[in-house]
């Protein structure tokens, strides 16, 4: 049986609260903190069920804000913030930091958004948390109306550069990779979000916050240069998995691709595509600099002008196979799936992680979700790679 931890931080009776100055009753110090801040709470013992999802819901999209919900019994209203009797008064509040883990590995690191209170007549009660992962601290966050300058310099660097350029867009940790694109001088405008997801489309990278509440941006080739995380099987081998989901589709297939490079477009198309699937249009943008501009359109027209069938999810129920390797995958890591569908016979595919999804029910145990794409679509070349080192249909460099 997996082991569910829950945190959620408190300010309140029982807990320091925050320093107020010149408040008569909070502006003592020594009895109050400067904050904000929020002490952590051990709430394991009242959890009935949780999910999680991070990632990618569509190839095309990029990472979403990470979600959480927690159901928790407030059968005693300990949680309340009406109850002004309570040891954790003023109970569950929003911007409070919550935390999740199964089995020791943190699946979640977060801030709750909405809190929901409800109860029946017979007795019950429980209270729903909500939460989002730091990436939403970003979407609510602008540049302020002159903008901010930035210098031609690689992908990673550019978002560097943004979350250094003020410290109210993030306190945390970082993991960022250089990366491989450059891209153009100018001014970063708007929502810093929404520009920073302009930088990783423009990579073809992944911007996220991790499960440890890093911000984490992975350059597009990083996957392909580091070794499978764990192997997941439905033949008695590795990890095994309850429910796997293949699919081919058009949600990744694009066959003209475009971007603009300081005043000049480029593009890329595949005539064949074309005929086949009709005409399907993916913009790059305008961050690039003048030195990339075929180069990217050329990568995406490779990795996007065909869909084949590949394995889009797989489900692990950790009451079947448990494996804290699994509770532990992250986006962007590289898994192999083994997998034996019925008239084709035992197949294998190396995959990159692009969304994560975790569901815990009393009673029901723990499962997860891993929503992958194939990196054999993707144009790498690696030596004494099995899935990746195919002379004649691997790119050497892009």
């Amino acid at each position: 049986m997996t082991t569910v931890k829950v945190e959620i931080g408190f300010s309140g009776a029982g807990v320091a609260e925050t320093l107020v100055l010149d408040s008569a009753t909070r502006g003592l110090l020594g009895e109050f903190r400067l904050g904000p801040f929020d002490t952590l709470v051990d709430l394991s013992d009242r959890v009935r069920s949780l999910s999680v999802n991070r990632g990618r819901s569509d190839l095309t999209e990029p990472v979403i804000v990470g979600s959480a919900q927690v159901v928790l019994d407030n059968r005693d209203g300990l949680l309340d913030p009406q109850n002004t009797g309570s040891v954790l008064f003023p109970g569950v509040q929003p911007r409070r930091t919550v935390n999740l883990y199964a089995d020791g590995e943190q699946v979640f690191s977060g801030f709750v958004n909405t809190i929901d209170l409800d109860y029946t007549l017979d007795g019950d009660a429980t209270v729903t948390v909500s939460a989002q992962d730091g990436l939403s601290r970003l979407g609510i966050a602008d540049f302020g109306l002159s903008g901010l300058t930035v210098s031609a310099e690689q992908s990673g660097d550019r978002v560097d550069a943004v979350i250094q350029s003020n410290s109210a867009f993030w306190d945390g940790g970082t993991d960022l990779d250089g990366g491989l694109s450059e891209m153009a001088a100018g001014t970063a405008t708007g929502n810093v979000l929404s520009y920073l997801r302009q930088v990783e489309r423009s990579e073809a990278g992944l911007l996220f916050a991790a499960r440890d509440g890093d911000l984490v941006f992975r350059e597009r080739n990083a996957v392909a240069l580091g070794s499978a995380v764990l192997t997941l099987s439905d033949g008695g081998t590795a990890v095994a998995y309850s429910a796997i989901g293949r699919a081919s589709g058009d949600d990744d297939l694009f066959n003209f691709i475009e971007a603009e490079v300081g005043g000049t477009a480029f593009s890329a198309t595949d005539a064949d595509s074309v005929d086949d699937f009709g005409l399907r249009v993916l913009d790059l943008g305008t961050l690039l600099s003048s030195g990339e501009g075929q180069d990217r359109v050329d990568y995406e027209l490779a990795r996007r002008r065909e869909q084949l069938p590949s394995v889009r999810s797989v489900t692990v129920t950790q009451e079947r196979a448990a494996s804290s390797d699994v509770l532990g995958v992250e986006l962007g890591d590289r898994v192999t799936v083994v997998f034996a569908p019925p008239g084709v016979g035992s197949s294998s595919q190396d995959s990159r992680v692009i969304g994560v999804g975790h569901a815990f029910t009393v009673g029901a145990g723990w499962r997860t979700e891993i929503r992958l794409r194939s990196l054999e679509a993707d144009p790498f070349f690696v030596l004494d790679d099995a899935a990746l080192g195919r002379l004649g249909f691997d790119a050497l460099a892009f």
